[in-house]
């Protein structure tokens, strides 16, 4: 492994963990967007951190951290857990990458000294013997490998195990670029605007940027448009274009920096002082103060702009910048819903079911509940489901709430999926069709759904909708367990302990689970 790659990633991530807290590791979007905040530069490997958490073994960090701080557990073991339980998603490498990045981040070990071994005279990286995969990035690229060729510009640009050279960078990410790598294309605009590497050219740049803007690339999109405004080497100003680009991506002209944004919300504009307000709250491009980002949010929302009033009401619920008040809370997401915000709307059916800061009425929340769910919106249709089948605020209506269930599942909300799964596997309100139930929890399960997960070793266990295959569900028992469904973990040290279809008995195995999860092997 690169050190001075694994360095770079652990500083990032001590940053955001140093700003935000530990518990940020359970949040995979949020905590990469922190992470793309303070390192910009690893956008590959923020890439490799999103598929890692989300896999949720930051939880395991989270879990272990006073443990390992205290001496009492072997930090080198728990590393070595994370990685392996991320390897199905990601490389050996890049699973040991983000695994050690966070244990160096949080204190649990210390790097060794960054090599000082570079070849000056070579394409090829030099790298030490250990790192065999990373050896063979410059064999893939001159196959046409498209990350391959990626990495390896990174390499060369930021001097990775090779001297920096930005003219090398640019040949690679040309490379990749020409057969439609998003980050290539962004990259090589970059060099081509900046003169890094090749000669400056602004025109050559606005294509690239294009190339990249029409895959999504928010950053680009921007970069697209402040080409054709201001122009530069090779392309004239060209502000109908600069429009055009404006509309097409629905990005404000001037709302390119904080500094434009803030001109922006101090004039009144809605949207910059919402956006402005989400910037203070997250930190992003300027201060971290949710104090700040109230009095923002609090301004639009007196022009009842829905987006603001629901973040002011969020806010209020779960005490971000301001004492937790429910009843304000309440009273946001009731002023953001009357203007048509369905997020708010299914929100306060939720205050309704429950009784928070406002009265507990099960009727007004399952007609809310509907309201939302008769307008498109997935997570309502799943709890407007919940009340048909439970009988809450409605007469209980099993058919029906199959209908919404699987109306939520069709839009891929994870709680629908599983209910869906459910109802079709037992045959209840619906007739019994195991294959699509093992289908939705499939899908679930896709999205780290813990009980879908469970379900869906269940089917591979019990052979509903498939052929029985134990490895496999161990597998599904394995990630349910790493979410803290202790069901799972002992189903999972079960597996081990009898073995199964495709799946020997491994006794050490279930012993480690068993250990693992602080379950008594005897009783399994």
């Amino acid at each position: 492994m690169d050190n001075n790659l694994l360095a770079e990633c652990s500083a990032a991530v001590k940053q955001v963990i140093d700003r935000f807290g530990i518990d940020i590791l359970s949040e995979h979007k949020r905590f990469c967007a922190a992470l793309s905040d303070f390192a910009p530069k690893l956008s590959k490997e923020n890439k490799a951190f999103f598929v890692a958490l989300s896999e949720n073994i930051g939880i395991i960090f989270i879990r272990e951290h006073n443990s390992v701080m205290s001496g009492s557990h072997d930090p080198d073991k728990i590393i070595q857990r994370a990685a392996t339980d991320i390897s199905e998603y990601l490389n050996d490498e890049k699973a040991q990458l983000v695994s050690k990045s966070i244990a160096v981040a949080l204190g649990w070990i210390t790097l060794e000294a960054p090599s000082e071994n570079k070849n000056e005279n070579s394409d090829i990286p030099s790298y030490s013997s250990s790192s065999s995969l990373i050896e063979d990035l410059f064999k893939r690229a001159q196959n046409g490998d498209n990350d391959a060729c990626f990495n390896l510009g990174e390499c060369f640009f930021y001097g990775r195990g090779v001297k920096q050279d930005y003219s090398k960078a640019v040949k690679w990410y040309i490379q990749s670029s020409d057969r439609g790598d998003c980050s290539s294309q962004k990259k090589l605009a970059d060099c081509y605007y900046l003169g890094q590497g090749t000669e400056r050219n602004v025109a050559k740049a606005a294509f690239r940027y294009e190339q990249a803007a029409e895959q999504g690339d928010y950053d680009s999109q921007k970069a697209l448009i402040r080409c054709y405004l201001k122009g530069g080497n090779g392309l004239f100003p060209d502000p109908a274009r600069a429009e055009f680009y404006s509309k097409r991506y629905n990005i404000t002209i001037s709302s390119g920096t904080p500094n434009d944004i803030m001109k922006n919300a101090q004039d009144g504009d809605l949207k910059s002082q919402f956006r402005l307000g989400n910037m203070y709250l997250h930190g992003t491009g300027i201060e971290h103060s949710p104090e700040k980002a109230i009095q923002w949010f609090k301004k639009a929302a007196e022009k009842d702009y829905p987006p603001a009033l629901y973040n002011l009401a969020y806010c209020y619920q779960h005490g971000i910048g301001v004492p937790v008040d429910r009843i304000t809370a309440a009273v946001y997401y009731k002023k953001a819903a009357d203007n048509g915000d369905l997020d708010a709307l299914n929100n306060l059916a939720g205050c309704c079911m429950r009784g928070e800061g406002t009265v507990r009425d099960q009727n007004i929340a399952a007609k809310y509940y509907k309201k939302a769910a008769e307008s498109g919106h997935a997570k309502a249709q799943y709890n407007y489901g919940e009340c048909c089948f439970k009988g809450m605020g409605i007469a209980k209506n099993l058919s029906e709430a199959v209908h919404w269930y699987k109306s939520s599942a069709e839009q891929g909300d994870p709680d629908g999926q599983y209910s869906y799964g459910w109802c079709l596997r037992d045959g209840i309100g619906t007739a019994q069709d195991p294959i699509t139930a093992k289908e939705m929890f499939e899908l679930a399960a896709a999205q780290r759904h813990a009980p879908a997960q469970k379900a869906l070793g269940y089917c591979y266990v019990n052979g509903t909708g498939t052929a029985k295959n134990f490895a496999v569900a161990a597998e599904q028992f394995a990630k349910a367990a790493v979410s803290g469904d202790k069901e799972a973990a002992e189903l999972l040290a079960a597996c081990y302990k009898y073995g199964g279809e495709y799946l020997a008995v491994n006794d050490a195995k279930a012993h480690y689970y068993a250990d693992q999860y602080d379950i008594d092997y005897d009783k399994i």
